[in-house]
């Protein structure tokens, strides 16, 4: 039967010297051990390569599908702009035709008077239309597309933010992801090297099998922290590549967050008069409200007349408005106007002005939406934001006080003053700090990205605190 560890409240001070002597004896080859593997892993075949949030980003914006759709988007509505533009400009129609007529018989006035018919007959003409009352109607519509046309501009603008929100998310979350591996790894490492000195201990009749297993237990489960880590890194580079479009090489490497600002983090009605001003969805609705509101004046333009200038030139063969028609080419002019008026359409104007107006209060409706969650994204930046420096301040005195307490530890359990439990206790207390303040600081970025993004600022630098006052 193997002896048991000496109590720590026990009173063999020199068995308990010499245990101690033995056991730093046997713990530095174990140590020592275990740094020349950590060493010989930690030096890869290829150099890393350091990927910053700018490269990531940039690629990002290059690769994306929606962005080029929202460029296609801006060109049809530039094109419809155009469109409803020409409606001020004159018309040019040109018109020819010709035909050969069969069954037509000669026209006899008198007996002396015939006139022959013409079996084939040409004409060419060119007519120019040119609008001078509509009621409004060209005027509010072009308008309508005008706005569309910015209103697209805008919307481009918004997803272009997204992605920028979406590819720094993604950086920043992997850069965590990367570098709490290399705290998982320190643990492990630490945890192996005092997992071999018990299992050394246990062989020479000094520690219990439960100080043996409980150290196993905790080595294993440290191990699956940093296999969870692993994937979730490899998931954070999956992401990285359906953002830029390309797959990183396995020696990438992402930039370590930086020291984020704590202060100066602006009051809330500030906040959200700055996110008016600047989120591009909120301008591009209120330009597709001002778009429904114009097309809603041009569809009840339908009431009232319109009136036309046309001038037209004929060449025809024969040509109708002579008389007798003669087997010859005769030309014609004509100048004058037009009046359309729709007395009567069964609800038709009436029923398309009723679509524009609920077209319209939907826009209204969608741009009020709009504004309820900009506020409530604002308000929750702000308060994510305070709760993450807060929280990093917290984690960063824990990790030094659980970095003392297993110094402190370590030097009582050598010295038979404290029970084994509790040194594994402070192991597992220091990876957490680590691992917790490491995901703190990064978090902090995170949060102030979202800040940024909630108040339209986000720029190409996310580490910058733009919610300053």
């Amino acid at each position: 039967m193997k002896p048991k560890h000496p109590h720590p409240g026990g009173t063999h001070r020199g068995n308990v010297q010499e245990t101690t002597c033995h056991r730093r004896m046997r713990i530095i080859p174990g140590v020592m051990l275990i740094i020349f593997l950590a060493a010989s892993q930690a030096t890869p075949n290829e150099p890393d390569i350091p990927v910053s949030s700018a490269e990531i980003l940039a690629d990002a914006l290059a690769h994306s599908l929606v962005l080029k759709s929202s460029d296609q988007d801006i060109a049809a509505a530039r094109a419809r702009m155009l469109q409803a533009r020409s409606q001020f400009l004159p018309s040019l129609n040109l018109n020819a035709r010709a035909g050969h007529y069969t069954g037509l018989e000669d026209a006899a006035f008198g007996p002396d008077i015939i006139i022959p018919t013409v079996d084939n007959q040409y004409a060419a003409s060119a007519t120019l239309s040119q609008p001078l009352f509509t009621g409004g109607r060209i005027v509010k519509q072009s308008q309508s597309a005008e706005y569309q046309a910015n209103a697209a501009a805008h919307s481009r603008l918004s997803a272009e933010a997204d992605l920028r929100l979406q590819a720094l998310t993604t950086y920043w979350t992997w850069s965590k992801t990367f570098h709490g591996i290399k705290t998982l790894r320190s643990a492990v490492a630490r945890m192996e090297a005092h997992a071999a000195d018990m299992h050394n201990l246990y062989q020479a009749g000094l520690a219990t099998d439960n100080d043996t297993l409980s150290t196993d237990v905790l080595l294993d489960q440290t191990r699956l922290q940093l296999e969870t880590a692993q994937r979730r890194n490899q998931l954070a580079r999956a992401q990285i590549a359906f953002l830029v479009g390309y797959s990183l090489p396995g020696n990438a490497v992402p930039e370590s967050a930086p020291e984020p600002l704590r202060t100066g983090i602006a009051p809330e009605d500030e906040a959200l008069a700055t996110a008016k001003t600047n989120r591009t969805e909120y301008k591009a609705l209120q330009l597709e409200l001002n778009a429904a509101q114009a097309q809603v004046s041009a569809s009840r333009a339908n009431y009232f007349p319109s009136l036309y200038a046309l001038a037209r030139y004929e060449q025809a063969n024969p040509n109708l408005l002579d008389f007798p028609p003669q087997d010859q080419w005769n030309d014609d002019a004509y100048i004058g106007v037009t009046l359309n008026w729709n007395i009567l359409d069964w609800g038709l104007t009436r029923g398309k002005v009723s679509e524009t107006v609920a077209r319209a209060a939907q826009a209204r409706l969608r741009l009020a939406q709009e504004d309820e969650r900009i506020t409530l994204e604002v308000r929750q930046a702000r308060i994510d934001l305070l709760d993450s420096i807060s929280r990093l301040t917290v984690t960063e005195r824990a990790e030094q006080s659980a970095l003392r307490n297993l110094q402190s530890a370590t030097d009582l359990w050598h010295n038979g003053l404290l029970r084994h439990s509790e040194l594994l206790d402070a192991h597992t207390k220091l990876t957490e700090t680590q691992h917790a303040r490491l995901t703190a600081r990064t978090d902090v970025i995170l949060a102030q990205t979202f800040v940024n993004y909630a108040l339209g600022r986000l720029k190409d630098e996310p580490q910058a605190n733009v919610a300053q006052r």
